[in-house]
């Protein structure tokens, strides 16, 4: 059986499919939907250390957790251990069960101020990070990738800081900062992780179907993986793929309908949390993924794109359910 517990320093977390931190998207609406839809861990999105030590309210609120979610993940990033140390007391002090430190991130914005990838290729300064961050007396998981570029694959000694500095977990992404989400990522050098690392190795990278899923679980022998894009528009996928580990079928994927009914229950969900403006103008991204699919899928998604507000973006999703016009 592929689906498993894991224990993560003093949690145990009763699955090994999580939903990945993504930047934009994981907030406490999507993470509360990821988890009802069968993910056993679900991170926020990254949030800046230099920010939560500055008491920026809008990165506390990037805090803030949905009823019902059991254990908050929360990434952060950063290139100052001791604001990071800082950072992640703070967490803590706001409900925090665990923290995850973002040493794998591509974009340019975040490595150009030595946090993300950038981080994750001085061991140095990622080892005094991870030292600060530990003392904040919750489990730490440190999410790295194989390197800088195809010259400097230095995950092997990244792996070496996490464990000697008394990280409780590892995320990887086997693709180096350079090839960002392209390409394809190094299963190959995941599974050496996974069997030489004492503590958990959470698997990311290509993980689009249940099938790729249980491909990771199978090849690599990974703890447990998290999902990212492949969550985005589909969180039933988590339930697919427990169905898939546990059962050996995945469960059916969602019809155009189900999708629509989905997107319309995120829409009012961030509304309720975030106040209609706002779930109107970042929701966008989520109807996007939501509504694809099937012929006339495109001009909806195109009129959502261009509705002003939230009454106009239900109104489209509502016609279109009523008329069952997929």
């Amino acid at each position: 059986m592929f689906l498993q517990p894991v224990e993560i320093g003093s949690l145990k977390i009763s699955g090994n499919i999580f939903a990945a931190p993504m930047a934009g998207y994981t907030d406490c609406v999507t993470r509360y939907i990821a988890c009802k839809n069968g993910a056993f861990l679900a991170y926020t999105e990254m949030i800046s250390s230099e920010a939560l030590v500055r008491n920026s309210p809008r990165t506390l609120s990037m805090l803030k957790r949905f009823p019902g979610e059991n254990i908050l993940a929360v990434q952060l990033f950063g290139s100052n251990p001791e604001t990071l140390g800082r950072a992640a007391l703070i967490a803590a002090e706001n409900g925090a069960g665990l923290i995850d430190l973002n040493a794998g991130c591509p974009v340019r914005k975040v490595t150009q101020k030595g946090g993300g990838a950038a981080l994750g290729r001085d061991i140095r300064k990622l080892s005094l990070a991870i030292r600060a961050m530990v003392k904040a007396g919750l489990p730490v998981t440190v999410k790295i990738r194989s390197g800088w570029d195809e010259t400097e694959l230095n995950w092997r000694e990244a792996v070496h800081a996490v464990i000697q500095e008394g990280a409780s977990a590892i995320g990887f992404h086997p693709r180096t900062c350079r090839q960002g989400y392209g390409g394809k990522a190094d299963w190959k050098a995941l599974g050496e992780m996974s069997a030489a690392s004492p503590v958990p190795v959470i698997g990311s990278g290509d993980l689009n179907t249940p099938s790729a899923v249980l491909k990771m679980l199978k090849e690599t022998s990974c703890s447990g993986v998290m999902i990212a894009r492949g969550a985005v528009g589909e969180p039933e996928i988590f339930s697919r793929t427990s169905s898939l580990l546990n059962m050996g079928m995945p469960g059916t994927p969602p019809t155009p309908e189900v999708r629509l009914r989905n997107a319309k229950n995120h829409l009012l969900l961030a509304a309720e949390a975030f106040g209609e403006n706002a779930a109107a103008r970042d929701m966008k991204k989520h109807l996007a993924a939501y509504v694809r699919g099937w012929p006339s899928a495109s001009k909806l998604r195109s009129n959502l794109m261009k509705a002003a507000n939230i009454s106009a973006q239900l109104a489209l999703l509502n016609g279109v359910i009523q008329e069952g016009m997929v």
